[in-house]
């Protein structure tokens, strides 16, 4: 009697999945690079004691980065088209950037236990979902890549800035981390950064609803470049 071999079944994955597949491919990324990073940081200084340095954990940076790839790889390519296609389009930008905001902070969670000993681990999570907002909220309007630089210059020049000036860090919503971990900004009520984080988020996907994910500026600049 003739023994049958089995074969490996292949399931094809639908082409409208590799961008958001990409996105998790990031996201996966940069939580390996940033545990294997656990306690890296990048000080800046601009001014000496007794101005406190501020420290910026690469794991945040990467997630940003990650996000950048995301908001990239799940541009609008055919934006004329798009713009037609009314609440379908909306529905998906929206989606997009909806997902693209959880993957990093999933990525942030996953990290959690490689910052455990640190004082306030839980502004890492509230750093690097501010971060990622602020990537998807710009993304329609100045481009992912360029959307994702911003972020980065705003995080260092806020570094800067409360190095330069004692004390601003107590109001920043962006935590920077000291000799035992992150600071806290103990002049902000309790809720007041997991609100403010929520409030990026949902104008996060309120622009890409609005804008089917790019706007007309954006997307011309990105044909010329292409």
């Amino acid at each position: 009697m003739a023994t049958v071999t089995p074969h490996p079944v292949l399931v094809p994955v639908r082409p409208s999945l590799l961008p958001m597949l990409q996105a998790l491919a990031a996201a996966v990324a940069a939580v390996a690079l940033g545990s294997a990073s656990a306690g890296v940081v990048v000080p800046v200084a601009v001014f000496d004691w007794p101005n406190e340095e501020q420290r910026i954990p690469v794991a945040e940076l990467l997630c940003v980065c990650a996000a950048s790839v995301g908001a990239w790889a799940n541009r609008p390519r055919l934006w004329e088209w798009e713009r037609l296609g009314g609440a379908r389009t909306r529905v998906r930008a929206a989606a997009v950037a909806a997902l693209g905001v959880l993957l990093p902070g999933a990525a942030a969670s996953a990290l959690l236990p490689s910052a455990s000993e640190a004082e306030n681990p839980w502004l890492l999570v509230t750093n690097i979902l501010l971060a990622v907002s602020a990537v998807y909220l710009l993304a329609p309007f100045l481009g992912a890549v360029p959307s994702g630089l911003v972020v980065l210059a705003g995080i260092f020049l806020g570094a800067a800035a409360c190095n330069m000036v004692p004390g601003l860090n107590r109001v920043s919503p962006y935590a920077y981390v000291g000799s035992d971990g992150w600071r806290a900004p103990d002049l902000l009520a309790g809720p007041t950064l997991p609100a403010l984080a929520l409030v990026l988020a949902l104008a996060a996907v309120a622009a890409h609803a609005a804008t089917h994910g790019s706007t007309a500026r954006v997307q011309r600049h990105g044909s010329e470049a292409g």
